[in-house]
């Protein structure tokens, strides 16, 4: 009885496992990413905060209709969400945020209201972080076939998420899988 092809790469359960260096590196490269990814909501919260500072008082923030998308934000309702809402709903969500949490902050509803908005943007991108992790690990496997088959010297084809047409593979392309949508090679 022959060996299973399996078997050469595949020795035991624990060559399955992800060596701690490489665990660690994945999680560094998503937390530098998370990062930078936060930086437009960081900038959205300072001008928030200084826009908001013109009301003397939380209630004064329903006329403030150049921020309301920010305000209904803080309330906790997300963009997708906000889309299903009527104005009437939306108005109903920032003052019952105004009186649950922003004016029992008294002085502080400021803050209060930006800790709010950046609370919601960032479940909003920790949902983005999610399928990034997703689509990093997908590249990097991407990579890792193209490079076993170049090394292999076997001729591949890969598929274009834009142009949906099959394109012959060059092992030089740095740029493959950021369009690859599929990958086509032919075995013995």
């Amino acid at each position: 009885m022959s060996v299973p092809s399996y078997r050469t790469h595949l020795k035991s359960a624990a060559s399955l496992v992800t060596p701690y260096e490489q665990v660690r590196a994945g999680f560094i490269v998503l937390a530098l990413e998370k990062n930078r990814k936060a930086t437009p909501y960081i900038e959205e919260a300072k001008a928030l905060k200084t826009l908001a500072s013109q009301v003397q008082n939380p209630a004064q923030l329903l006329k403030l209709t150049k921020i309301r998308p920010a305000i209904l934000t803080a309330a906790g309702v997300s963009e997708k969400a906000a889309g299903h809402l009527t104005e009437n709903d939306k108005t109903n969500a920032i003052q019952r945020l105004i009186e649950n949490f922003l004016e029992p902050a008294g002085q502080d509803f400021i803050d209060e209201l930006v800790y709010r908005f950046l609370l919601t943007r960032g479940d909003s991108l920790g949902g983005k972080m999610r399928n990034i992790a997703g689509l990093l690990a997908e590249r990097k496997l991407s990579r890792t076939l193209i490079a076993t088959l170049s090394v292999a010297g076997r001729h591949f084809s890969w598929l274009d998420s834009q142009s949906r047409q099959w394109i012959a593979g060059d092992k030089d392309n740095a740029d493959i899988e950021f369009r690859l949508r599929g990958l086509h090679w032919q075995n013995s």
